[in-house]
């Protein structure tokens, strides 16, 4: 990963998010209690919203350092 590359972690974030989810649902099928409920409801849809709304930004940001450094030229 090179110096302010955001995609790299962006994508990492967005594979660890699917394999939390995917996860869940397997847990899901044998945990189906309120402490599986309040889990869901307080922690992960919270995390998966919260994260959902954050990768549009991070693209742009990542955008946004990726035409600075090539207009400032390579780093040494």
């Amino acid at each position: 990963m090179r110096i302010a590359d955001l995609t790299t972690g962006a994508t990492q974030l967005r594979d660890a998010l699917d394999m939390l989810q995917r996860a869940w649902l397997d847990t899901r099928e044998k945990w189906n209690d309120a402490n599986a409920q309040n889990v869901e409801e307080n922690h992960l849809t919270p995390l998966g919203r919260d994260l959902a709304s954050a990768f549009p930004a991070i693209e742009q940001l990542a955008a946004a350092l990726d035409k600075a450094g090539r207009e400032c030229g390579p780093s040494t």
